[in-house]
């Protein structure tokens, strides 16, 4: 059975460089079984870790993080729009701020039991990987049609693969997908419980692609010329800045995967991570005769999804794009929870 663990990315803001080193080790020294957590961006990580000494409160729901690397800026966030964990370290610097979670970079267990609880407000996203993983693993066998995956008696999850619509149990722990049976179910059972968190085939596909350690890249991709189709349908938010220079790079010209190492400047394994999302979200091809005639920019009518200009706390993962479904922030964590104990 598979217990395979999503890369889940931690932004740093305000540490000193031996702050950092001390936080990487500390990373390092995580038991196994856990998600695996990785420094990332910040703007694009899953949760923040920020300096406690370097938060100046500006107003009631305003923090500044001052810089703690000659090559960072200040960051400012509205407590009110954070949503994604969030953590700071000991000693704060005023009493005015009390967040209700902080940690002590002294102590390992202090930082696991941080991260525990990140864990536990990402689980739907946990779970939506642990789904993507078995809909790519799968996705030979599959008949259309309408499946119901349960555990115990509790239905975790209803995929529509007509109209490709995916619904989620909110409340569902990762781990219950790996035990679940799928059920192939006549047409008429295609309704999704309101309280379901609302997906699609391509977002789960392009979640477990960004998270997965494993080559999902198909061979084809690695010996002949890729060609842009068009723009991957996720929301702006979840499209990181290689996937960008990448999109922007084909939809100019083909490339195999050599040229584009060339092209992009990107790792070997960061390419191979960013064409297998676009590959899943259907947005490149191997087919010359199904490459797209329109080039690829990054503003709004390029993209499905949130503005990439709008609010940096937008965390990736809320459901968007066709099918027409709800965008909610918090359908992947729960608020941050800022406010004062």
């Amino acid at each position: 059975m598979s217990s395979e663990q999503p890369l889940l990315f931690l932004g740093l803001a305000g540490f000193t460089p031996e702050q950092r080193e001390r936080l990487h080790l500390l990373l390092g020294q995580l038991p196994p079984g856990g998600a695996v957590w990785r420094v990332g961006t910040f703007a694009e990580a899953d949760a923040w870790l920020v300096s406690g000494e370097k938060c100046r409160l500006v107003a009631a729901d305003t923090l500044k993080i001052l810089a703690g690397l000659p090559t960072e800026r200040t960051v400012q966030l509205d407590l009110d729009e954070v949503d994604r964990p969030i953590a700071f370290s000991l000693p704060l610097s005023s009493d005015d701020f009390d967040p209700k979670h902080t940690f002590d970079l002294g102590v390992a267990a202090s930082l696991s039991g941080v991260l525990r609880h990140f864990e536990s407000w990402l689980r739907p996203l946990r779970s939506q990987f642990v789904l993507g993983g078995q809909l790519v693993a799968r996705e030979n066998e599959l008949l259309p049609g309408i499946y119901h995956v349960s555990h115990r008696g509790q239905l975790l999850a209803v995929m529509d693969f007509h109209e490709w619509r995916i619904g989620i149990l909110r409340k569902a722990d990762p781990v219950d997908f790996e035990l679940a049976l799928w059920d192939r179910r006549p047409l008429e059972a295609h309704d999704i419980p309101s309280h379901f968190l609302r997906s699609n085939l391509t977002h789960l596909r392009w979640i477990y692609a960004q998270r997965t350690e494993r080559d999902v890249l198909p061979a084809r991709y690695r010996s002949k010329p890729v060609y842009f189709r068009h723009a991957p349908a996720v929301p702006m938010r979840w499209i990181r800045d290689s996937q960008l220079i990448l999109l922007r790079e084909l939809s100019q010209a083909a490339g195999d995967f050599d040229a584009l190492l060339r092209r992009t400047g990107l790792t070997q394994a960061q390419l191979t991570r960013d064409l297998a999302s676009l590959y899943f979200a259907g947005s490149i091809t191997t087919t010359p005769d199904k490459a797209g005639a329109a080039a690829f920019t990054d503003g709004e009518d390029s993209l499905p999804g949130k503005s990439r200009n709008g609010p940096a706390q937008a965390l990736p993962g809320a459901p968007a794009g066709p099918p027409t479904l709800p965008v909610r922030k918090h359908d992947l964590t729960a608020p941050a929870q800022l406010g004062r104990k």
